[in-house]
């Protein structure tokens, strides 16, 4: 009686082993396909970044971030071959996508420079005679330093960047009078960048008013 006792006992316990073993793999998987499903949000998004910014906004492509970006797509892709996402695989998924990102963001961080910078330098030239959209554009324009995947951040800042130049053509701004209005808002401008296109563009623009002539210091 005793040691039958024991024989059911010691089953029911291999079975609890068993159960409980089931029932972690279970888990482990489940965790396993939401990591896959997340990462492959997360890239998808990036994918849609990248081409937007390839084609609409025209930046420079990266060769090493496409070839990496495909090599992640057909590794995302034999993970789940089997029909269940590999552990192994999406730890490996994530950390290439980890390194892609990287990349991009030391590219990025070359290339929206070279992308704004001249149109922003203007806008600060010109923030004394229309401030208000001046500061509309840059809103638009300067969120977009920071690299991410948030594909509208890019297209709002192409916004900001198309009615900058609407404005800077609107009011006829040539390098002469973009070099004056820089070194008045430095206060480094002299009577020597007075010449008369400049002159003229002054008073066509009735900004005579705005604009002050003072010592300097020595």
């Amino acid at each position: 009686m005793i040691f039958d006792d024991l024989v059911k006992t010691t089953k029911d316990m291999q079975d609890l082993q068993k159960k409980n073993a089931i029932q972690k793999n279970k888990n482990m998987q489940e965790a396993t396909d939401t990591k896959y499903r997340l990462l492959l949000t997360q890239v998808n998004r990036f994918i849609a970044t990248i081409k937007y910014l390839y084609t609409d906004v025209k930046i420079q492509k990266n060769t090493g971030v496409l070839a990496s970006t495909s090599e992640l797509l057909a590794l995302l892709e034999t993970t789940v071959e089997s029909g269940l996402a590999s552990q192994d695989d999406v730890s490996s998924a994530e950390s290439s996508f980890k390194t892609i990102q990287n990349d991009m963001k030391k590219e990025w961080s070359k290339q929206y420079p070279d992308l704004t910078g001249s149109t922003a330098s203007t806008l600060e030239a010109i923030t004394g005679i229309d401030s208000e959209r001046v500061t509309s554009c840059l809103q638009k324009i300067q969120p977009a330093e920071t690299w991410d995947t948030d594909i509208k951040k890019y297209q709002t800042m192409s916004t900001g960047l198309s009615e900058a130049d609407q404005l800077i053509t609107s009011l006829g701004l040539d390098n002469g009078i973009i070099t004056f209005l820089r070194n008045t808002n430095a206060g480094k401008a002299t009577l020597r960048d007075l010449d008369d296109k400049v002159l003229a563009w002054i008073r066509n623009e009735q900004l005579e008013s705005k604009i002050r002539i003072s010592f300097v210091k020595k």
